[in-house]
């Protein structure tokens, strides 16, 4: 039958509540498998165990199978086989599994309740005026604390997260007390649902994986969990660590991965329902994701499993927000309706997401929610890859410098990713965001090279201190625009993975946030944490809107190359400050910069950053150190 056909949506597209539904007295158990012959429910004992007791499951309306076991079922495992003509019984897990055994084989019946920690009920998220005063860091739950110099017990564990007063070989904050100190208000968690490619039994320091491998969407990688054997455990202690970043002041964001699957013909998803869950080409997987298929996103049932999934881990987690990977194999009405579903009670909910694909797909390009179409989209953010490499150089040309470590004729995507890639009447082109809020400003990520590495590649003859200069420049710059701030975890202090530039799968020792790090690179990380504070503390770098931008900023015409300016004038966004002006200097020598008519405070200049003053511009005159950054306010 043709999926996209008038008649299959009409005659299988509904809201029936699928999955497994477990009380004291019994447990419903529903799947959604149209033009299945025959599905069975199997029950087991133990995850290892190796007999079922086998339930066959009745044909209801729309394509919905359902089966009723009376009694209480807490602690017991299950599948759902299905046969359907030429491909024979197949058994897999429910595709709404909440919960699942190690290594993701099959689906744990619990007592939803029972996962709750003490003062669930009562858990609330920070309080956060608009979107635009997230800060927001990516962090790895395994990578925070997989080194010994992390100083935390719970090493690469939910818990791991939880624990207070944790401290590096000299004696720094570590872990969650790093997170308040350096002043973010949004954790970025990488993928923490079930993946492949980590055995849940025996984690090794080698077995490594970044989580982009999904397994079964709906319940948590138990590698993370203090008892995998146990599967109760993890939901307990993943609530635990967003219950333990909420009273920190830290508001939570989850990495989904709907956009495709570890496996493509003998995933759980295409044993349940062959090929609907997938967009075709042919008969070959649609392969936009380069991973080996696509998720159909704009079929009704797998829009409707998105938006069920999503909801269940708002919900029952409390996150704050969802981070989408390669989201431009996403459709724009899925999104549209993702955001219209999630920001009912948290208008400053976040959603954002990769704005392009991994590859070719056969959704069209005028329904994919990639950058171009972000306007369609207007309360998703995306990432801005432009100014990543603006400032940095490409990710995909390594040895290529960009705006802060030698590059030439970069002075206007600085420019333009300064105001949030948004038209401006200064820069004389469109943009593709509508609004600040659609911008994720970011320099490096968990993909491709750390930003200390690149600087490696592009000025190996480069001393340390001027690759460090070169380092706080670009998180300045990142920092200073308008948009949404974006850090990678580690950034802080000069994360290195060795060199290596797709490190999904090193070890530990690759991965692993070397902590000590953070004594030896002190200055930048106390250089980014007052440029955080700095930012916080003045409304004029987090304008609401793309007209408050438009009235407010602009580019002072007195630089020559390698160096950009911008001025933010009229007490921009109810800034005490009359004026602010940022200004970048990535040549080799000290800038002289005359300023407009005023009292100027130098609050960051190439030593230090924050809201106190570093003294006054003599004579109307900054002067700018090379390869470094000025900001200066006047009242």
């Amino acid at each position: 039958m043709d999926f996209a056909s008038p008649e299959f949506t009409e005659k299988y597209t509904n809201q029936t509540p699928l999955g497994a539904f477990w009380t004291l007295e019994a447990t419903t158990f529903r799947l959604w498998a149209p033009q299945a012959q025959q599905v069975s429910l199997r029950l087991y004992e133990t995850c290892e165990a190796e007999q079922a007791t086998e339930t066959p499951m009745v044909l209801g309306e729309m394509g919905v199978w359902e089966a009723w076991l009376p009694g209480n079922h807490a602690g017991r495992f299950y599948t759902f086989a299905t046969n359907y003509h030429v491909l024979g019984w197949r058994e897999g897990v429910d595709p709404y599994a909440r919960s699942v055994g190690p290594q993701g084989l099959r689906g744990y019946l619990f007592d939803p309740r029972s996962t709750d920690p003490e003062g669930w009920a009562e858990d609330r998220p920070p309080v956060l005026e608009h979107q635009l005063d997230s800060v927001l860091y990516e962090l790895s739950v395994r990578d925070a604390s997989s080194l010994s110099s992390s100083g935390i017990v719970q090493r690469g564990q939910f818990l791991g997260l939880t624990e207070e007063g944790t401290v590096s070989p000299q004696g720094l904050a570590t872990g969650l007390d790093h997170l308040v100190e350096l002043g973010v208000t949004h954790v970025h968690l990488l993928p923490v649902f079930d993946f492949d490619g980590v055995d849940d039994y025996a984690v090794s320091s080698t077995a490594y994986n970044w989580g982009y491998n999904p397994r079964n969407f709906n319940a948590l990688k138990l590698s993370f969990s203090s008892n995998p054997r146990d599967p109760a455990v993890a939901i307990f202690e993943f609530k635990q660590l967003v219950a333990a970043f909420h009273r920190k002041g830290l508001r939570v964001v989850m990495d989904v991965v709907y956009n495709h699957t570890f496996a493509s013909n003998d995933s759980h998803l295409n044993r349940s329902y062959p090929f609907y869950y997938y967009r075709m080409y042919g008969t070959e997987f649609s392969n936009g994701s380069g991973c080996g298929n696509e998720l159909a996103t704009e079929r009704p049932m797998v829009r409707r499993y998105i938006l069920d999934s999503l909801r269940y881990w708002k919900s029952e987690f409390h996150l704050d927000g969802f981070r989408f990977d390669l989201m431009g194999l996403y459709d724009i009405d899925t999104m549209n309706e993702v955001s219209r579903e999630l920001r009912k009670d948290d208008p400053h909910f976040l959603l954002y997401g990769e704005g392009w694909t991994g590859g070719l797909s056969t959704l069209p390009d005028e329904s994919k929610a990639i950058k171009a179409n972000a306007k369609k989209m207007r309360e998703i953010a995306f990432f801005s890859d432009e100014n990543r490499d603006a400032l940095k150089g490409p990710v995909f040309e390594v040895a290529r410098p960009g705006f802060v470590n030698g590059g030439t004729n970069l002075e206007s995507a600085v420019k333009f990713a300064a105001v949030g890639c948004m038209a401006h009447s200064a820069l004389g082109q469109g943009g593709w965001a509508e609004g600040p809020h659609q911008t994720i400003n970011y320099v490096a990520a968990h993909d491709n090279h750390t930003l200390w590495d690149k600087l490696a590649h592009t000025n190996p003859d480069a001393t340390e201190t001027e690759r460090i200069a070169m380092a706080k420049l670009a998180h300045g710059a990142v920092l200073l625009s308008q948009g949404i701030p974006f850090l990678h975890a580690g950034e802080e202090f000069l994360r290195s993975k060795q060199g290596i530039e797709n490190s999904y799968n090193s070890p530990d020792s690759i991965n692993g946030m070397e902590w000590s790090a953070k004594a030896r690179y002190r200055e930048v990380f106390q250089y980014l944490r007052g440029l955080i504070s700095l930012r916080k503390a003045h409304p004029a770098l987090r304008l609401r809107s793309a007209e408050l931008v438009n009235q407010h900023v602009r580019f002072p015409e007195l630089l020559e190359p390698g160096m950009v300016s911008w001025l933010i004038s009229g007490h921009a966004g109810g800034d005490e400050a009359r004026l602010l002006q940022v200004i970048l200097n990535s040549t080799s020598r000290l800038r002289e910069v005359h300023l407009a008519e005023g009292y100027w405070e130098i609050l960051a200049n190439a030593q230090a950053a924050g809201v106190r003053s570093l003294g006054k511009a003599r004579n109307r005159i900054a002067e700018v150190e090379p390869v470094s950054l000025m900001v200066l306010v006047s009242t």
